[in-house]
């Protein structure tokens, strides 16, 4: 069967329980920890990721589309200095193991623009969940 196209939803990725497009203070202690990584940078402004391609890689996997499986899918990823995303794995689970399997699949293709920490660009962990809704029937998805 091939892969069907769907909308699948990306929520705001966030940062040690803050939205990244509101995280953007100052740390203010020595070796500040942000989303469970030390920065070691005291007093630096922290400009988080940015998403920086246009692309939608998320598909809604094909076996979860034949029983109807909606849900959401917490990540947590740690995005690199360079922008990819090294690392995912589900903090909260959409309750089907196929939509959480695509969720960290999909997420690697990812592109960001690297958070920043007293202007060097620096590797950070984000919360990002991952939306499937309910599929619905199509006409033109008849036998």
């Amino acid at each position: 069967m091939i892969g069907r196209r769907f909308r699948v939803w990306l929520g705001p990725v966030a940062l040690g329980g803050g939205l990244l497009g509101v995280a953007g203070g100052c740390a203010d202690t020595v070796n500040p920890t942000v989303g469970g990584l030390r920065l070691g940078v005291q007093n630096a402004p922290l400009r988080p990721p940015a998403r920086s391609d246009s692309l939608h890689p998320f598909e809604y996997p094909p076996s979860a589309w034949s029983h109807g499986a909606s849900g959401t899918t917490v990540l947590k990823i740690l995005i690199s200095e360079t922008g990819s995303v090294d690392s995912a794995f589900v903090l909260e689970s959409s309750g089907d193991p196929a939509l959480d399997s695509a969720a960290i699949a999909n997420s690697r293709h990812l592109k960001w623009k690297p958070a920043e920490q007293g202007g060097r660009p620096i590797r950070i962990w984000g919360r990002l969940p991952v939306i499937y809704p309910r599929p619905e029937e199509r006409p033109d998805d008849e036998p």
